[in-house]
């Protein structure tokens, strides 16, 4: 990606600055920073689309709703090549106060609560297709371990939400105004709790902070919300492992 290709597509009226990569780079894209007279924006340059659960056109229709709620970045322009959004500019933190933590688990809230017509992520297809490709023991431990949740999961309510799937410190900006969720090309519906366990596990959270996130996420507090929970943080931990054994 260059400035005289961005010109090409006539998407800014401001003259175009600089354009240099992003520090930070992600498995299924290239993300520049774009500098004008005007703005900054982050260009993300589509590498893969075979990972699983990607749609650019759902991605971009997410943002948009997430845009309007004040919880993502503003979405500028997207193309079978590339996506353009307004650059946020904060920290990324891997320790969050309890303040941080409950603001986080409401905005998560605000999108779980998203009206989307969209088939459930399908856990086990993904399980199937891992223990076809992967077969070292390693692997084979944690889809035993995830077939385990899954089935002392079915004891309980599903509580299906619109999910990011992939809130990690690297896709949570933090500035004086407020946060704001970026990087939404995993997004799907699936059992809040998925989001909720994410959090836990990328955020190393204790039992006490778990608590925090269980009591300002749910008005009421229910038994098994604990043991949803706990189930939900191993079948993270061992898609994310998965994931990274099947693709790097």
């Amino acid at each position: 990606m260059t400035i005289k290709e961005l010109k090409k597509y006539n998407i800014f009226k401001e003259e175009l600055l600089s354009l240099e990569l992003l520090k930070n780079q992600g498995f299924n894209n290239i993300s520049y920073l774009l500098k004008t007279i005007e703005n900054s924006y982050v260009i993300r340059v589509f590498k893969s689309n075979e990972s699983v659960n990607i749609s650019r056109e759902f991605e971009y229709k997410i943002q948009k709703k997430a845009y309007k709620k004040n919880i993502a970045s503003k979405p500028i322009f997207l193309n079978a090549k590339f996506m353009i959004y307004e650059y946020e500019k904060g920290i990324h933190k891997t320790k969050l106060s309890d303040f941080e933590l409950k603001e986080l688990v409401l905005k998560v809230k605000i999108f779980h609560k998203f009206k989307i017509k969209e088939k459930p992520y399908d856990l086990l297809l993904d399980l199937k297709n891992y223990s076809q490709k992967l077969t070292n023991k390693k692997s084979k431990k944690l889809i035993k371990n995830c077939y385990k949740s899954l089935q002392i999961l079915k004891k309980y309510k599903y509580n299906f939400a619109l999910t990011h799937h992939d809130l990690n410190p690297k896709n949570i900006i933090f500035n004086e105004m407020s946060l704001k969720i970026i990087d939404w090309e995993y997004a799907g519906v699936n059992d809040c709790f998925f989001d909720l366990a994410s959090i836990c596990m990328e955020f190393k959270l204790n039992k006490n902070q778990e608590k925090v996130v269980l009591n300002s996420y749910f008005k009421t507090k229910k038994s098994y919300h604990k043991i949803k929970l706990k189930h939900y943080k191993i079948i993270y931990d061992s898609f994310c492992k998965l994931w990274f054994e099947a693709n790097i």
